[in-house]
């Protein structure tokens, strides 16, 4: 990476061999604390609930951007550039 002009092949023989992990799957699940196993409709249907709710409320706050950012006030204040530097930061963000 950086400034070396070196291009690396890729081979396969190169690679270390697989190794499976050391411990099994039942040892996984033991580790687990069992209540976090234990299934909950109520606390899903929650939380989807709580998804659904916060993507429309995103959706919702989005519909705004492109109409606040080409008011004439906030050309002036930001100055053309700056407000659509602001647009697309409001995007990404």
């Amino acid at each position: 990476m950086g400034s070396s002009n070196r291009v690396e092949n890729y081979n396969e023989d190169d690679l270390p061999a697989y190794t499976p992990m050391p411990w099994s799957l039942k040892e996984i699940r033991d580790a687990i604390p069992p209540r976090l196993f234990v299934r909950d409709t109520v606390r899903g249907l929650m939380y989807l609930a709580r998804d659904l709710l916060l993507a429309a409320a995103a959706w919702s706050l989005a519909t705004y951007i492109d109409p606040f950012f080409k008011q004439a006030q906030i050309g002036e204040f930001l100055t053309p550039v700056g407000a659509e530097i602001a647009r697309w930061a409001a995007w990404c963000t």
